[in-house]
Order: C-alpha cells, then sequence, then structure tokens
C-alpha cells in the first residue's frame, strides 16, 4: 500500500487559469493578465500557466535580482576593506614598474649628448628617491 502525502496537491504539476491565479494570489484579474504580459510569460497550450510563471509575472525575479544586489555589495565591501587596509595597490609590482621605468629613464638621460653633467645627475638623484617615496 502506496503511502498518500498529505494535502490536497496533486502529484502533478499545479496550471493556472488567470481567475484561479488571481484568488489564489489576491490580485484582480486584469492587473495579473498586465504583469504577465509585462513579463513576457505567456500561457500553455492548455491557457494555463505553472505557479512558477504566475510568480515569475507578479513578482519579477526577484531572487535573481537580489543575488544580483548581494554581489555588488560584496564587491563594495571588499574594495572598502582593501582601500582601509591598503591593499588596493600591489606595492611589490608598483615597486617593480617605477623600477624599471627608472632604469629606462636614466638609460635616455646618461646616453643623451644634449644635457649636461649636472642635469644628469639631478635626474639621476630624483629617480634615486623613487623607492623612497614609494615605502612612505
Amino acid at each position: 500500500m502506496a503511502i498518500r502525502p498529505r494535502g490536497n496537491v496533486p502529484p502533478e504539476a499545479l496550471r493556472w487559469t488567470i481567475e484561479r491565479a488571481s484568488i489564489e494570489f489576491a490580485t484582480t484579474q486584469d492587473t495579473l493578465k498586465k504583469s504577465l504580459s509585462q513579463a513576457s510569460v505567456s500561457c500553455g497550450p492548455d491557457g494555463c500557466y505553472s505557479t512558477a510563471e504566475i510568480c515569475q509575472g507578479l513578482f519579477g525575479l526577484m531572487h535573481q535580482e537580489k543575488i544580483a544586489t548581494q554581489k555588488e555589495i560584496r564587491k563594495r565591501y571588499t574594495l572598502e576593506n582593501q582601500i582601509t587596509t591598503a591593499s588596493v595597490l600591489n606595492r611589490a609590482e608598483l615597486s617593480k614598474g617605477f623600477g624599471a621605468l627608472a632604469d629606462a629613464i636614466s638609460g635616455r638621460v646618461m646616453a643623451s649628448g644634449e644635457l649636461s653633467r649636472a642635469t644628469k645627475e639631478d635626474i639621476l638623484k630624483d629617480l634615486a628617491s623613487w623607492p623612497l617615496i614609494l615605502v612612505q
């Protein structure tokens, strides 16, 4: 003998007419029709809607919107935490990049025949102070 589940829900999926769904979801038939139309939900070949389709029409895809909102909030908190802990920029990579830039500039300065020796020394001294500025 099969165990009969409690309740009055049939074993097959429920299908709703506009009339019955409007009563069950406490709305008017016109409002339900308009909501389904705006959500681009069309009835099946039997002229009825599934429960999921009715919910999509009335409430939209709220669960997806909530998930998207939570992802954006998580991104914002992550960025705020990175700013608070000063880990937005990778100091090691930034230092390496500035070092490569300083090497390239110093090579060009030294190869330049148009600059005086004093000017070259001033530029190289300024370049040498970049890593100190980055550490502070």
